[in-house]
């Protein structure tokens, strides 16, 4: 399928040959040596192995056991530790400190087996319904229901014991929050720094793209490449935005650095959307003759721009002062202005071209300027100072959040069901056939379960997998290692490199991970054959983890993909009556309209990655779905350039296209919602009588996008667009 611009629908993705379903499971196994990109968290595992490492050489030299807990206590609050503000960082290690400790009094009383299957399936329910609070909460809730399975399988000890346990925990949380909080620098305002360099270094790949695009063949707009760096452009901006939230909550009477990096955050979301106005006028207007001299001039300026925003990077990063480069925003307009000039309609395009470069200078300029003044502290001027948008704000409620998510059509309810549920029933197999340390079998489950079907998959494959080596290399270790003080040194190694390679690939992180897990079990209890029983238990909890998924309220990822790109054509709906609404809607309104569609696209993105993991059918029937989210976001820049160039055009009439569009948009998002075929465009399209020449550009873009998404929608593969039940879809 080919777009409006000539370009390949998913250029940049080829599908396999042959059926997906033979290549599903070789596709999670190489998955399993698959290294993301970056570094080591190597200040994580250095702060995880000594939080974890001094509790336990106090709890040899002193011969008490019991002082271990605060090494778990410190293992699982470092754990808890994602990086980010530090008010939100000393939060959640706080939550994790107090609720660890509490753990040990709920199951404090002797009580029967029932009583204990009945208290896992309510406390691991309430610990999965945490991930309604995002990702970190979500973390939490898992750490603590493994907790309190290690808590349940202990054997019952009086009050005194419990005080104990509960005391050495806060003691390990504390040591743990004091090594990341206090004796690491504290730079209050350096992960907002970070998130927002990231943000200008999106920006800078998106102009340096452009810049290097091709006089000749075909247009570059529309791969898959472009689509991915725009959304990673979406991401930044709301990480950034989030960070720099939760760093400013009870900070509002401050007016220093904080101020600094509103102005740069806010200054980095106009220049995402004049870019992605920039990309569109560039791909729509014309190429040769006299037009080439003003396209290379428009690519040569936005080189020149990507310099400037990689100096606003170096400025955030490393406290350089930046140096704006010497490029000419009024090139274009020279060469519109030269004898002869250019035609109508290349005239109006390469006119707004000019403007946009215009005010991305303007942009860039204050970016440069409020840079330079970040080391230095020094306050901004007036023009700075006026808000380019809204602040981020206070999210919802705790109880708002956890309200939307009671109702079963809500994932996370159904996850925490499922968990509840799945870890219950391995509570009381295990427990109930006597199985050494059972309670590994149930934190398989815990660990593994995940809310979608193919993230289970592969959780399960990456957790057996990484047990069986790091078990195997615990059974060397034990017979290498005969002194305790070497398994201790052995065991601290193992956390600071597993931790450290989290973030690059999980089956490592438990491959080496694993066996310090065995070793510190083995030391405290003396009994040297665990290793082989923790294979065992982990591949029993994996076998549970896997029918639960597929026998507890199944969601597989088709069924979810069709209503998620339907959100992003009813954001995207909206979006557009903001834009042609008279008299013209604020920057601030435009702004959030736009973010929306940006969330609701990331959203649908992330559902398609999860639905490739899924995928048993032909691999070439999930072009239609990468053309859907594709051409949506086409659909979203096209009109992102029509705000950009309202200045331009607000006598124009839009009402017609807007009507026209609007319908379209609703009738396909319907047909995704209900699965059936999308009745046919109107025959008719608008007139453009009375609009601009610019405009008349513009809008014929727009209405040649929608063509595009309906072709897509009408193409969707009966596995896609099906119900859940299997239902054929239903004529339109």
């Amino acid at each position: 399928m080919r777009g409006d611009g000539g370009e390949t629908v998913a250029d940049g993705w080829v599908a396999p040959r042959g059926r997906a379903a033979r290549g599903h499971l070789p596709r999670h196994v190489a998955g399993l040596f698959r290294f993301q990109p970056g570094r080591p968290a190597v200040s994580a595992g250095l702060r995880t192995g000594l939080a974890l490492g001094v509790p336990l050489l106090i709890s040899t030299l002193l011969s008490q056991p019991a002082v271990s807990w605060a090494g778990m206590a410190g293992l699982f609050v470092a754990l808890v530790d994602k990086g980010g503000p530090y008010r939100a960082r000393a939060r959640a290690m706080g939550a994790m400190t107090v609720l660890g400790a509490l753990v040990g009094f709920i199951i404090a009383l002797p009580s029967p087996f029932w009583v204990d299957v009945a208290l896992t399936f309510f406390w691991v329910t309430a610990c999965g319904f945490a991930r309604s609070f995002g990702d970190t909460p979500g973390i939490v809730g898992m750490l603590l229901a493994n907790l309190f399975v290690v808590s349940l399988a202990l054997p019952q000890r009086g009050p005194e014991a419990v005080l104990l346990q509960a005391a050495y925990f806060v003691a390990g949380g504390l040591w743990s929050m004091f090594l990341a909080l206090v004796l690491w620098p504290l730079r209050p305002y350096r992960p907002a720094r970070l998130a927002i360099a990231a943000c200008y270094d999106e920006l800078a790949d998106v102009a340096d793209a452009v810049a290097g695009w091709p006089m000749e063949g075909p247009s570059r707009v529309g791969t898959w490449e472009a689509v991915q760096r725009a959304a990673r452009m979406r991401q930044s901006l709301e990480t950034a935005r989030a960070t720099l939230g939760a760093t400013r909550q009870g900070r509002q009477e401050e007016s220093g650095r904080g101020e600094h990096l509103l102005v740069l955050l806010e200054d980095a979301d106009a220049l995402s959307l004049l870019l992605t106005a920039m990309s569109e006028a560039l791909d729509e207007a014309p190429r040769q003759g006299a037009c080439r001299t003003a396209r290379i001039e428009a690519q040569h300026a936005l080189g020149a721009l990507a310099v400037d925003l990689r100096g606003v990077v170096g400025s955030l990063v490393r406290g350089t002062v930046p140096v704006p480069s010497s490029w000419d925003a009024e090139r274009v307009t020279r060469v519109l202005q030269a004898d002869g000039g250019l035609p109508e309609p290349a005239r109006s395009q390469y006119s707004h071209v000019a403007g946009l470069l215009g005010r991305l200078r303007e942009y860039s300029a204050v970016a440069l300027d409020v840079a330079s003044r970040l080391e230095s502290g020094e306050p901004l001027p007036e023009r700075d100072t006026k808000p380019l948008g809204l602040e981020p704000g206070r999210g919802r409620s705790w109880w708002k959040v956890l309200r939307d998510h009671l109702t079963p059509e809500s994932v996370v309810f159904r996850h925490a069901l499922r968990l509840g549920l799945t870890a219950t029933v391995a509570t009381a197999l295990a427990e109930g056939l006597g199985l050494n340390h059972w309670y590994w079998v149930t934190i398989t489950v815990i660990v593994v379960l995940q809310p979608y079907s193919g993230l289970t998959t592969e959780k399960g494959l990456q957790r057996v997998a990484g047990t069986f080596v790091g078990s195997v290399l615990a059974m060397g270790l034990v017979h290498v290692l005969p002194a305790q003080w070497l398994m201790l040194a052995a065991i601290v190694l193992l956390v600071c490199v597993s931790v450290s390679v989290r973030p690059l690939n999980f089956t490592v992180y438990q491959v080496l991970l694993a066996p310090a897990l065995v070793l510190l079990a083995e030391i405290q209890t003396g009994d040297w054959q665990l290793a082989g029983v923790r294979i065992l238990n982990t591949l029993m909890g994996g076998v549970l983890a896997l029918v639960g998924i597929r026998l507890l309220w199944p969601s597989p990822e088709h069924a979810r993909f069709a209503e998620e790109v339907a959100g992003v054509l009813k954001a995207d709906q909206h979006y557009l009556r903001e834009v042609a609404r008279t008299p013209v809607s604020t920057e601030v309104v435009l702004r959030e309209a736009r973010r929306k569609v940006g969330v609701a696209l990331l959203s649908a993105e992330a559902s398609f990655q999860r639905l490739l993991s899924e995928w048993k059918g032909p691999a070439k029937e999930l072009e239609p779905g990468m053309a859907l989210i594709t051409y949506a976001r086409r659909f979203t820049a096209a009109v992102t350039a029509l705000a950009a160039s309202r200045a331009w055009h607000q006598e124009s009439d839009l009402g017609p296209v807007v009507r026209y569009a609007s319908d379209a948009l609703e009738e396909l998002s319907a047909a995704l919602v209900a699965r059936r075929v999308p009745s046919a465009l109107k025959r008719e399209t608008p007139g453009l009588e009375g609009a601009d020449a610019l405009a008349r550009t513009q809008l014929s873009r727009l209405v040649r996008q929608l063509g595009v998404l309906h072709h897509a929608v009408e193409r969707m593969p009966p596995a896609l667009r099906a119900s859940e039940d299997g239902a054929a879809p239903v004529p339109a």
